[in-house]
């Protein structure tokens, strides 16, 4: 079976994981496989050597007029490759990439990811959504909050929702954090810094812990601006720590008491599950399919800064239902967000599309 994955951005981000993940583990599994994405980027470093990469050097993040030569760049892949299945990420890839391989509609994957991001970021694009539905062989969402939104939207054709998923034994736990730190306990996050993000929540909820021996470290970067340039902006308190963008982030969950999460929206964030595959409790915003990841067994879903201090005192303070939620967390991620969980899902969905 010949697989193009084709996504637009190759930063550190959840789709970039999903797609590289699914490709280095379709290679691993007897299949050719290709992905096309902007140039440069995380995502090239991460790829297994044998994954044919086509990087487009007109792609870029935001809707523009080099998009007609993406589609250019996109006619001659189909050409040269051939793929079997062409499996699309993201909504640009996902317009873009139905289009030219339309004639190869039925081979069509469109994975969603997080549908609250085109839903209340992105209106505007529903009408494009749900006119390029016909033209996929199977549309997937990867929450069944975002299943249940996309049909409500009237999209509605070869709806299949697959959880994401990952590999615990492709993170290896670090022996120290990325930085010193004074406090001896950790509440750790890894996002980039994006108003979705919620850094602010982050630092105010921070602010009640300043006094109380508690670090709270944010791994991740923004795009334009530095991380000293991101502490004046948010006025950092003392026991709030900007690691910066780090490779292998997910490595320094193991070193943390409690992971969270404060976005105002998500589909399914591969960062909670990396954080249920270590043992770790979550404190997470009650937004998108994170409450089909997180519950009271496993640690606190909030909805506002109170809510979320109270949670992290709650956990910070007892040892023994920390544990708890720590083993309840790990019993989540293997039960239904493991990466064989994952490819299997969409192995079997590639199949019954080429049987099609």
């Amino acid at each position: 079976m010949k697989i193009l994955h084709i996504i637009n951005d190759t930063i550190l981000g959840g789709a970039q994981k999903v797609c590289i993940d699914l490709a280095n583990k379709a290679l691993l599994d007897g299949n050719e496989v290709a992905v096309a994405a902007m140039s440069d980027g995380y995502l090239w470093t991460q790829l297994l050597p044998e994954v044919k990469q086509f990087q487009l050097k007109f792609m870029e993040k935001k809707i523009n007029k080099k998009d007609l030569k993406v589609l250019g760049e996109l006619k001659k892949i189909r050409k040269e490759y051939k793929p079997d299945i062409i499996h699309l990420h993201t909504t640009k890839p996902g317009v873009l990439g139905r289009w030219v391989f339309r004639k190869e509609c039925r081979h069509i994957v469109y994975t969603v990811h997080g549908f609250d991001t085109i839903r209340t970021g992105h209106s505007k694009f529903l009408p494009v959504e749900k006119f390029f539905q016909k033209y996929s062989g199977a549309t997937v969402p990867v929450s069944k909050y975002d299943e249940k939104n996309i049909i409500a939207e009237k999209i509605t054709k070869n709806i299949n929702t697959i959880y994401n998923g990952i590999d615990e034994n492709l993170i290896k736990p670090a022996s120290d954090l990325p930085l010193q730190i004074k406090e001896k306990k950790v509440v750790l996050t890894i996002a980039r810094i994006a108003p979705p993000k919620n850094l602010k929540l982050f630092v105010n909820v921070a602010k009640h812990f300043e006094n109380k021996d508690t670090a709270f470290i944010w791994i991740g970067g923004a795009v334009n601006k530095s991380v000293k340039e991101i502490a004046e902006e948010y006025k950092i308190p003392s026991n709030v720590y900007l690691a910066g963008d780090q490779m292998n982030a997910s490595s320094y969950i193991n070193l943390c008491d409690v992971f969270v999460l404060f976005s105002d929206f998500e589909g399914l964030p591969m960062s909670i599950i990396e954080a249920m595959s270590q043992k770790k409790a979550v404190v997470a915003s009650d937004v998108g399919g994170i409450s089909e990841l997180v519950d009271d067994t496993n640690g606190k879903l909030i909805k506002t800064e109170d809510e979320a201090v109270a949670a992290l005192e709650e956990l910070l303070n007892n040892d023994e239902l920390l544990k708890k939620k720590n083993t309840a967390s790990y019993q989540k991620y293997e039960a239904a967000f493991t990466m064989d969980k994952m490819w299997n899902s969409y192995k079997k969905l590639y199949m019954s599309l080429l049987e099609k």
